[in-house]
């Protein structure tokens, strides 16, 4: 009986429509010969030795290369369409922080038989396990249409991304609106629109793969309207991931301008106050000068009272300044 060697990253489940779905042990998975109205999920994590690459590649019937992307996986976009089966790999749960982290996953449909292969756990994955564990009537999902399911929910995790980086967005909006004046708003605002440029970037390299699977091409090898139509739809939906890429982008870009106005009001109103203190003490300034002008001037210079004169004369004209500004909504 022939075994697999990576035991640990490999789990398999027969999804049966007229009995309990069942786990398969790695021991018997190649015993497993998957009827129309059974759909054979073998899900693995890691690469796969050379040895059980060949005996899952032969199993299924796979080209020399797609056994070969079961030993080494890869870390970019790529889409085969082969006579019996389509292979596609794209990223998952993508990490606009880092985008070492992202992870990516290789999704092969088969007749009556899915294969997927990712370099990490994906929690995606698990919960598309338990949604269809006693489901009777996936037994009777085709091969493209649980493969639709799979990557539709790739596709979701990046509207997951994108929506983490829009309540960053939300979140500097209303610091900004707030006009706290913290200089690291600027260094923050930066940050996210480079976490924003990575996942443009990675998304957009997926633009070809999906363009692919929607292509008349594609159905015509399919010879399945249903199926066809389920790939146009992850299509339009990898359309929608990008336009809310770009609109996160337009809302940060919205951000930026209130940051930049709250800092132009700050600048203005701090020149007001400025404007506003060189303007009282004006007064004053020009009446010292003439006080100090080596001329006779009406005033006793050994009078005390001549200094509170003078000072009251300056006080009346900064009241005045003062209410003047008030009355024309200067200040």
């Amino acid at each position: 009986m022939r075994t697999l060697t990576t035991m640990d990253g490999i789990r398999a489940r027969l999804f049966d429509a007229d009995r309990t779905d069942r786990r398969i042990d790695d021991d018997s998975l190649f015993d497993v010969q998957p009827t129309d109205r059974q759909l054979l999920w073998i899900d693995v994590t890691g690469p796969l030795s050379r040895d059980d690459a060949i005996q899952v590649g032969n199993h299924l019937s796979l080209r020399p290369r797609t056994r070969i992307a079961l030993e080494r996986p890869d870390r970019e976009p790529f889409i085969a369409l082969h006579r019996d089966y389509v292979h596609v790999r794209v990223a998952a749960d993508p990490s606009d922080e880092n985008p070492g982290d992202t992870s990516w996953i290789d999704v092969i449909a088969a007749p009556n038989v899915v294969l997927t292969q990712h370099d990490q756990p994906i929690p995606f994955l698990d919960s598309v396990d338990k949604r269809i564990e006693r489901d009777a009537a996936a037994g009777i999902l085709s091969s493209v249409a649980f493969f639709t399911s799979i990557v539709d929910a790739a596709i979701t995790s990046y509207h997951a991304a994108v929506d983490e980086i829009e309540e960053d967005v939300d979140r500097l909006d209303a610091e900004s609106l707030r006009g706290g004046g913290r200089r690291e708003l600027l260094g923050e605002l930066v940050r996210c629109r480079r976490r924003i440029a990575r996942l443009r970037r990675l998304l957009a390299d997926h633009r070809g793969l999906f363009t692919a699977l929607a292509s008349p091409e594609m159905a015509a090898v399919l010879e399945d309207a249903d199926a066809a139509n389920l790939l146009q739809g992850l299509s339009a939906r990898f359309d929608g991931a990008m336009r809310a890429v770009e609109d996160s982008r337009d809302a940060l870009l919205g951000s930026f301008d209130v940051y930049m106005s709250r800092t132009a009001q700050r600048t203005n109103e701090v020149m007001k106050v400025l404007t506003l203190a060189t303007v009282l003490l004006l007064p004053g300034s020009v009446i010292a000068g003439f006080l100090g002008m080596n001329v006779i001037v009406p005033l006793n210079k050994d009078d005390p009272n001549s200094f509170w004169f003078v000072l009251g004369g300056v006080a009346i004209l900064a009241v005045t300044v003062l209410v003047v500004a008030r009355v024309r909504r200067w200040i």
